[in-house]
């Protein structure tokens, strides 16, 4: 809970310093499919879910420059394990994008296991 709660407002590329690993996988879904379906649920999917997916590269690019800098060995395996996750939650992205999925009830997003 208290990862979650210090997520909104920081760094997210920062935010991983300061927790466990299991949180940060865990606050990390949560947050992408909450900000997944608010793009949905806005009215204006088709707009705001290609924003969204530039959002999550962006995210993963800064992942990826930290990957490279000096890091003790649990910040490399937590970033690690995060850019895993952030380049599945990518190409779900790209997918939903592609196919143009625009409403919360469409079987692209119903099929995706999500954390609340």
């Amino acid at each position: 809970r208290e990862g979650l709660l210090d997520y909104d407002g920081r760094v997210r590329s920062e935010w991983v310093d300061d927790h466990p690993g299991q949180v940060v996988a865990t606050v990390a879904q949560m947050t992408w499919a909450r900000g997944t379906e608010k793009v949905l649920r806005s009215g204006d999917a088709l707009t705001g879910m290609p924003a969204w997916l530039q959002w999550q590269i962006d995210e993963l690019n800064e992942l990826v420059y930290r990957i490279r800098a000096k890091l003790t060995s649990l910040q490399r395996k937590v970033i690690v394990a995060l850019t895993t996750t952030d380049v599945h939650a990518r190409d779900i992205l790209d997918d939903m994008v592609t196919q143009e999925v625009d409403r919360i009830d469409d079987f692209m997003w119903q099929m995706q296991l999500r954390y609340y």
